[in-house]
């Protein structure tokens, strides 16, 4: 018998959720269109396990905890604005927001949705399960930077 992690279906929440915001960027859709979608398991609910462009293996995940996927997007919705700016203001120089890649945005908004959605959540644990989503992605230094802007986000919110 496989081993399920209880936790996963709030992972996998997060990781819809940057799925959707990763969806309503590129294809402009609503977001009430996107989210049903997500939620009908009509998009979402897989990732890429292995392949070559084309010829990529999908896996199936875990059943993804509702609520907290619509609990994420709607807090991204209607804070938006300020997400975008937090984002903003604290890259820093080197780093170009309008440049940055659409997956690294879509996972630090929700990172900091996330906050703002779960205010008695540990710290830590959001910030670990948006670093390790940034290391599924990423082999470069976006898991650094989301690590670092979390973190320095969650001093600011929480104390």
């Amino acid at each position: 018998m496989t081993n399920i992690n209880p936790n996963q279906k709030f992972t996998n929440a997060r990781l819809m959720a940057v799925q959707a915001c990763y969806a309503k960027e590129m294809n402009d859709e609503r977001w009430e269109k996107i989210t049903s979608k997500f939620l009908l398991g009509e998009i979402g609910g897989q990732v890429i396990e292995d392949g070559v462009a084309g010829r990529e293996k999908y896996i199936d995940l875990q059943p993804a905890d509702a609520a907290l996927f619509t609990k994420l997007v709607k807090e991204y919705q209607e804070k938006e604005d300020v997400i975008n700016d937090i984002i903003r203001t604290n890259l820093g120089e080197k780093l170009d927001y309008e440049r940055m890649e659409v997956l690294l945005k879509c996972v630090l908004r929700m990172g900091i949705a996330e906050f703002y959605a779960n205010p008695d959540l540990a710290s830590a644990i959001i910030v670990n399960e948006y670093v390790d989503m940034t290391r599924a992605f990423f082999s470069g230094v976006e898991a650094k930077i989301v690590n670092a802007l979390l973190d320095r986000f969650a001093k600011v919110i929480r104390d």
